[in-house]
């Protein structure tokens, strides 16, 4: 007696199909958990000085910022604003040496809260905004 395939067209079909969704699935997988790494070198701050939430005793002469990855500062901006929006200095000077770091000179700041934003293009052609807030305490 021969053995028979009785597996009707509509059911192989089906069968097929779902091999073709589990082999997307693991692509989608593979893209998830691999192919993200680029997403993950935009340039996210990691550091600041002074940094977010931060009460200084003396008013900074410059803003530093660090980058999680290269930044390019033709392109990229600081600023320094107080809560109103006021913007009291602009700059975007690149750190000799350290392609993932800019300042901006600070004027003389008096006591108050300041908000600093950043608008950065990086490396890798996407940009990266943020802000955040210090204050210069009364002596």
């Amino acid at each position: 007696m021969t053995n028979v395939d009785r597996t009707s067209p509509a059911r192989a079909r089906r069968q097929a199909g779902f091999g073709f969704s589990v082999a997307g699935a693991f692509a989608f997988v593979m893209v998830a958990a691999f192919g993200t790494s680029s997403a993950l070198a935009h340039s996210f701050l990691v550091d600041a000085t002074p940094s977010s939430k931060e009460h200084v005793a003396a008013p900074p002469k410059t803003i530093k910022l660090r980058f999680g990855g290269g930044v390019e500062p033709p392109y990229s901006k600081i600023t320094i604003e107080t809560p109103d929006g006021k913007v009291l200095a602009q700059g975007n000077s690149a750190v000799p040496d350290k392609p993932r770091e800019l300042s901006a000179n600070a004027p003389e700041l008096a006591p108050g809260k300041y908000i600093v934003r950043y608008r950065v293009l990086s490396t890798d052609g996407h940009i990266v905004e943020g802000n955040y807030e210090f204050t210069v305490d009364a002596k």
